[in-house]
């Protein structure tokens, strides 16, 4: 079992990264698990160009670590994303790495478990959370589950033990649905069919060649519509 961790935070030792760890334990714990903890403040990560060149070859022209991570992606079983709250949105250098990580049309989730991690201060956790939901949904993942955490900047998010409980509740659940490989969701089922076959199926059958990589990664991640 593969499970990529990702620490969007630049604060690798903030409470994001602290709970991150935490799950990190307890699913390498299970004895039969391998992670890949990523923080993104380690990456480079340019900005996308808009050239939509990977969407015919396959691959980002500009020589960074998103196609990398990408890959670390494709070949996991589970993406967990951790994320703070910046002004009710997500952290620019997470955008960056979603704009440039081949998600969504590509459906780089398809059948892949997944795990939104947000913490915040004041307000605006739940619309963070809203966002990984919509990105790892309309990506193709199967199944969603979250753990939201408020607490004050620079504290300990285990100084309340109910983060720790939590945190493990949820990773016991997530091993569990990976290891007898429930099915996916279905409200989440219906919402990806739906964006596949009236939003992303015709725009690239109307590119074409232009979309010839896209269709690829279609059939080798078994994206039927």
């Amino acid at each position: 079992m593969k499970i990529v961790i990702i620490n969007a935070s630049a604060r690798k030792n903030g409470a994001t990264g602290k709970i991150l760890n935490e799950f990190a334990d307890d699913l390498s714990a299970k004895g039969d698990v391998e992670i890949a903890s990523i923080n993104l403040s380690d990456l480079k990560l340019n900005f996308c160009t808009g050239c939509c060149l990977c969407y015919k070859t396959g691959v980002c022209h500009i020589a960074d670590d998103a196609d990398m991570l990408s890959g670390l992606i494709n070949s996991a079983d589970c993406v967990i994303i951790g994320s703070p709250t910046y002004t009710s949105s997500i952290p620019g250098q997470l955008k960056t790495f979603i704009d440039r990580g081949h998600f969504v049309v590509e459906q780089l989730l398809k059948g892949k478990y997944t795990v939104a991690v947000v913490t915040y201060e004041n307000a605006g956790g739940g619309d963070v959370i809203k966002a990984l939901k919509k990105l790892f949904v309309f990506s193709g993942a199967s199944r969603f589950d979250k753990l939201l955490v408020k607490l004050p900047l620079d504290s300990d998010p285990f100084a309340d033990p109910h983060t720790r409980t939590k945190v493990k509740m949820k990773s016991d659940r997530l091993y569990t649905s990976i290891t007898k490989q429930e099915p996916a969701d279905l409200i989440i089922k219906i919402i990806n069919y739906v964006v596949l076959r009236f939003g992303i199926k015709p725009l690239v059958l109307k590119k074409g060649e232009q979309y010839a990589a896209v269709r690829k990664l279609w059939e080798m991640r078994n994206v039927r519509i």
